[in-house]
């Protein structure tokens, strides 16, 4: 009798007298008391001949559990990772940036009164555009 599990035990019990064996609450998907499902699944390994008890299966359940967990950390960091890469400026916007600023140079070269000023926040802002000097 050690064989049979308890789910082929209520299986069979539960046609033959249904108020002796617990229903299953289909509605709200109660979770399984973790001992009964580690239970079922050592018979279960026991009757294919395995050798299994409670203490190697849940040891194993808590290592595969830290692993779905470090997976789904990295996961997300790969994620932020990919949102930081999002504000990469791509070139052809960087290209046409450039051409507005140039554009508008020019035309402020073109009628601003005061030349010197122009000439040197022009100056200013290429010094910025090609960074600092190492």
């Amino acid at each position: 009798w050690k064989e049979v599990t308890v789910r082929c035990l209520c299986a069979a019990w539960r046609p033959l007298w249904p108020e002796c064996v617990l229903q299953r609450d289909f509605e709200g998907f109660e979770e399984l008391e973790e001992e009964a499902v580690v239970h079922d699944i050592v018979s279960l390994g026991n009757s294919m001949g395995l050798e299994v008890d409670n203490d190697e299966l849940l040891e194993l359940h808590k290592e595969q559990n830290e692993t779905l967990k470090q997976s789904l950390t990295s996961e997300e960091s790969g994620e932020e990772e990919d949102k930081e890469e999002s504000h990469i400026i791509p070139a052809k916007d960087l290209k046409d940036v450039f051409f507005c600023w140039s554009k508008l140079f020019k035309l402020v070269e073109d009628y601003h009164p005061d030349v010197g000023s122009v000439q040197r926040a022009i100056s200013v802002f290429n010094d910025l555009l090609e960074g600092p000097e190492i």
